[in-house]
């Protein structure tokens, strides 16, 4: 996980993109997003480049208003070189072509930008973490880490799965009727489900039951022995649908987001 940074190949080139709202063409769409350039960008260092999807009937312009998640501000603070892209959708949900879509920016930002390609991150809330948990099936060749805040692997388009390994980490409330830990234990339908996938992939150990929040401030289960490189990580707390929860007077959703891929 501490492997020295591959560049992309826009390292070296004159950055001719700034900030702010842009347009690609995507499955033959003119598409939106948000992409936002640290003011001390530098070509010749790579960046890490963040993801990140809205929740359903939302817009960019949100993702951006909360600074990323709030991951921005964290970024600064540890001075680390990252890159936030904030894409749009076409309509008030994800769908199989918001796949391509990631496929199109992500090419892009590569070629014109300076990034790490070994540090491609992915996270989102709600609808944004069910593309997340999406996105994460099948494309592990280019996603480092990947964190859903409240996801659910259903409603969502979701691709033939590769089962390839991915670090991943979600967060649920366990008050959260909209995405639930559990909505049918028969069809795997629900968080849960998905730890119990991505621990599967990953190469985890199992147990018979994932160690939930009982009371108090928030619970993590980290799953052991999982293939080296691939952290398996869930985190349940006692509140309902959001992406922030405050303890101590921080949003450790933010913080444990942004701690887990500071790992890679």
């Amino acid at each position: 996980m501490g492997n020295p940074p591959v560049k992309s190949a826009g390292c070296g080139k004159p950055a001719t993109i700034m900030s702010g709202k842009r347009s690609i063409m995507s499955s033959g769409q003119d598409r939106s997003y948000i992409i936002d350039i640290p003011n001390n960008y530098d070509e010749n260092e790579p960046h890490r480049l963040f993801y990140t999807s809205h929740w359903i009937g939302s817009t960019s312009e949100a993702v951006r208003d909360q600074d990323y998640y709030f991951l921005k501000p964290l970024a600064q603070a540890d001075g680390v070189r990252a890159i936030f892209v904030a894409p749009q959708s076409d309509g008030a949900t994800w769908q199989q072509k918001d796949h391509a879509l990631f496929d199109d920016l992500l090419a892009f930002v590569k070629e014109n930008l300076c990034i790490d390609t070994t540090r491609v991150f992915a996270t989102g809330f709600s609808f944004g973490g069910m593309i997340t948990y999406s996105l994460s099936t099948n494309h592990q060749q280019d996603i480092r880490a990947a964190v859903g805040i409240a996801p659910a692997n259903y409603n969502i388009w979701l691709p033939q799965k590769t089962r390839e390994p991915i670090a991943w980490m979600h967060t649920t409330g366990l008050q959260d009727g909209t995405c639930p830990w559990v909505n049918n234990e028969g069809a795997k339908q629900g968080a849960k489900f998905i730890a119990i996938e991505k621990a599967e992939d990953n190469g985890c150990k199992i147990p018979a039951e994932i160690p939930i929040h009982t009371g108090g401030n928030h619970v993590c289960y980290e799953f052991e022995d999982c293939d080296p490189g691939y952290p398996t990580r869930v985190c349940t707390f006692g509140g309902g649908h959001t992406n922030i929860d405050n303890e101590g007077g921080k949003n450790w959703i933010a913080e444990d987001s942004w701690d887990f891929f500071m790992r890679f």
